[in-house]
């Protein structure tokens, strides 16, 4: 994990989840035990290849996010929230619910 110097938590948070597409896969991920990197894919729409690759590494550098690698031939991966990560499920669930009473019509 990659540590820096904050003096306020939103700061911080957002340095880690900011962006378009982070809150999304995490989103996507509470959702479900483990997915597959294209179920991943499919389910946060518009995500490009690149784009979900490099969300992810950044979400497990910060330990939000396991990947778990099987080692077969076609690749076999998955992802899964981490304890931290599920950590983050009420925010997400809040978040949401004030996203649908506020903003969709």
């Amino acid at each position: 994990m990659i540590k820096q110097s904050y003096r306020c938590g939103v700061a911080a948070a957002m340095n880690i989840l900011g962006g378009k597409w982070k809150l999304n896969i995490l989103w996507v991920l509470s959702k479900s035990e483990v997915l597959r990197f294209n179920a991943l894919k499919r389910e946060v729409k518009g995500i490009t290849n690149i784009m979900l690759t490099r969300s992810l590494e950044t979400l497990m550098a910060y330990d939000l996010v396991v990947k778990r690698d099987f080692q077969t031939i076609p690749p076999h991966t998955e992802y899964a929230l981490t304890e931290r990560g599920k950590d983050l499920i009420p925010f997400l669930q809040s978040l949401d619910d004030w996203g649908k009473k506020n903003l969709i019509d």
